[in-house]
């Protein structure tokens, strides 16, 4: 149980593609009222193509392609570019009661706790404004959000190496990439684990709560598994009941 007044911390680790997309959501959906909120962790272990919510996935994307790849594509909630995941990206999810803040506000709190966290570790990064963490122009992670449910969702990623290669193959339009990563701009070797702890010493500084360790609630990973067999295209009634994560105890 954590403390009267903190944001839980939710560290799903190296985990299933679709649990990275599906525990926010779920977390979003459930958020009670007087939660003061949650940060998610996650580094999905299969690869996986996103795009925004104002583009169709046929016209950003080969499809074909995508699946001779070997590459799911989710449709996010929010706005932003075609993306390419793997756990070679920090995903950092943020769902926080609607009554800290404005959006923007709460935005560019976090996008500045990202980035003095960055700076702690070597790494002279900056939020651009515009979606994207930055080293000297160089895409180096990403954030988007917006209203979902009744939370403030900001969705967050942090390059600690990244390949091009995948995102250029499935794309119907590939772009040159400017990109940096963490292990090529940081003084010293950075663990994930290293990445994550100091983001979280920032993000308690910037918002002012303590963030603590927490487990999903059994409604929450009801919800979430649900919301996974959706991007599976597979219905919780073709499963049995042990394999849907659903059955009662």
């Amino acid at each position: 149980m954590i403390s009267p007044g903190a944001i839980r911390l939710l560290n799903l680790g190296p985990t299933a593609w679709a649990r990275t997309q599906s525990v926010y959501r779920a977390t979003a959906e459930l958020l009670p009222a007087n939660s003061q909120g949650a940060v998610i962790f996650g580094q999905p272990l299969h690869p996986y193509l996103t795009h925004g919510v104002q583009q169709f996935a046929s016209e950003t994307f080969d499809l074909a392609a995508c699946e001779r790849l070997g590459l799911p594509v989710v449709r996010r909630l929010f706005s932003g570019n075609a993306e390419y995941c793997d756990v070679n990206q920090l995903l950092f999810q943020w769902v926080l009661p609607v009554a800290v803040g404005a959006m923007h506000a709460t935005f560019l709190r976090i996008a500045a706790a990202a980035s003095s966290a960055l700076r702690e570790l070597g790494v002279e990064a900056d939020y651009d404004g515009a979606g994207q963490f930055t080293v000297k122009g160089a895409r180096l992670g990403t954030l988007t959000g917006g209203r979902y449910e009744s939370a403030l969702v900001c969705l967050g990623c942090l390059y600690l190496t990244y390949d091009p290669e995948p995102l250029a193959q499935a794309s119907r339009n590939p772009q040159p990439e400017n990109v940096t990563t963490l292990w090529a701009e940081a003084p010293r070797p950075l663990s994930p684990e290293t990445v994550q702890l100091t983001l979280i010493e920032h993000f308690s500084r910037e918002l002012g709560r303590p963030v603590e360790r927490d487990t999903p609630r059994l409604p929450e990973t009801r919800r979430a598994k649900e919301i996974e067999m959706e991007l599976l295209g597979v219905t919780l009634e073709e499963l049995p009941p042990e394999e849907t994560g659903l059955a009662e105890h």
